[in-house]
């Protein structure tokens, strides 16, 4: 009997150290692919580099930043979360000037936030005439037109920061390989990925974190059938410009969140460091699922992306209404992108339940620039320590809350499976 339960014993520590070797914490020797060039995926790059692991590779379809994370307004707010996002705000927030300095990040700034009123004659039905004086605050600067635009000071301690730029910076800092190519599923050896296909090869790992914006959907045709893991994410494809840069508002920058006009724009204004003028909030989004991401679709990749020219016009002319430096100009970029957006607009970040090394950083929706320091560094504390520090905990943002099933059903420790489970 002695014998029988030494040998069940040491049975079960061998297939727990099995576990522990395949399954996280891993060792900086150990091999990670990420999947995505875009923010959060060069940002785990680089800080997993910061804890020592030298061979991480990022499969990329397109190129670095070639969607959201390239054509993103960068706006930063510390205190604009809530509940379980606010510490996602305000540790990234802080990341965000650590890593401008660190990256020698030329377009980052700290910049003040007014609230915009536009058209002012136009409040109301019939149309009012214009006030002799509209409400202007003396934050608000020279170059918006202060007789059919009102302003007031909304947040004194915001920032901004190219996303271009970041992104570029991180995926140089990070040291990571770039392998260009299609992934088009992951390699598991029961709960364990091994490897990824990428254009009929495979790419060897002991950790996969996918970080494909919204075409992330794919991880639920590789793996949900086995894990019972949703991916019930969304584009929200969307149409910016940029205007040329000005003297007048390089000298006064301020980010602008207008209300909404009669041309059913919503701007959002976010002058940049070389006084050129971002516009994002434009209206006419899509909200693009489904078989359009996959191949075949119509937006099975990020350069399949253009901007609404319908949307455009509106948006040019509602800046050249309250900003008389852009009358007769025309943007010189006119892009769009897609923000990925889960049911409940919070980013999916941890550990897929059922697996063993398979982590899930996407679903940013309209925060992914400013959360991206914090993603990264969640999942370097999540490869090389098993669990993180940088805020309490990641379940609320966890891949279980979309599960179509719970795979097991008996006791867990956390997401690790403990005893006999049905």
């Amino acid at each position: 009997m002695r014998v029988a339960v030494a040998a069940a014993a040491l049975l079960v520590k061998t297939a727990a150290l099995s576990m522990a070797a395949r399954g996280l914490p891993l060792q900086p020797s150990g091999k990670v692919v990420i999947l995505g060039g875009g923010l959060q995926g060069c940002a785990s790059a680089y800080y997993l580099k910061q804890r020592g692991f030298q061979d991480v590779t990022i499969v990329e379809r397109t190129s670095v930043a070639a969607a959201a994370s390239g054509k993103g307004g960068g706006f930063l707010a510390r205190g604009w979360g809530s509940g379980p996002t606010r510490p996602l705000h305000e540790v990234s927030f802080d990341l965000h000037a650590e890593l401008a300095k660190t990256l020698n990040l030329k377009t980052y700034r700290k910049i003040k936030t007014l609230s915009v009123t536009g058209e002012l004659g136009l409040r109301g039905w019939p149309p009012a005439d214009k006030p002799a004086k509209a409400p202007f605050s003396p934050d608000a600067p020279a170059w918006l037109d202060k007789e059919d635009t009102g302003a007031k000071l909304m947040d004194p301690d915001t920032a901004q920061v190219v996303p271009k730029e970041l992104c570029e910076a991180l995926f140089a800092a990070s040291g990571a390989k770039l392998v260009e190519g299609r992934a088009s599923g992951l390699e598991m050896d029961g709960d364990a990925c091994t490897g990824v296909n990428v254009d009929g090869t495979t790419v060897p790992c002991d950790a996969v974190v996918c970080a494909m914006g919204a075409w992330s959907v794919l991880l639920e045709d590789w793996i949900g059938a086995e894990t019972g893991l949703s991916v019930p994410l969304e584009g929200v494809y969307s149409s910016s410009i940029v205007f040329e840069g000005s003297p007048e508002v390089a000298a006064e920058p301020c980010a602008l969140f207008c209300a909404e006009d009669s041309n059913s724009c919503h701007l959002e204004v976010y002058p940049r460091v070389d006084g050129s003028v971002y516009l994002c909030g434009i209206g006419g989004s899509d909200h693009v699922r489904g078989a359009r991401l996959r191949e075949g679709g119509d937006l099975q990749d990020a350069s399949l992306m253009k901007a609404n020219p319908d949307r455009v016009a509106a948006a040019v002319a509602s800046f050249q209404g309250m900003a008389p430096f852009a009358r007769g100009q025309t943007p010189k970029i006119e892009q769009a992108c897609m923000r990925p957006c889960a049911p409940d607009a919070m980013p999916v970040l941890g550990l897929v339940p059922g697996t063993a090394n398979v982590v899930c950083a996407y679903g940013h929706n309209c925060w992914g620039i400013l959360w991206a320091p914090v993603t990264g560094l969640l999942i370097s504390e999540l490869l090389a320590d098993g669990r993180v520090k940088a805020i309490p905990s990641l379940d609320p943002f966890s891949p279980r809350r979309f599960m179509r099933r719970a795979p097991k059903r008996g006791r867990a420790r956390g997401d690790e499976r403990v005893g006999e489970q049905w």
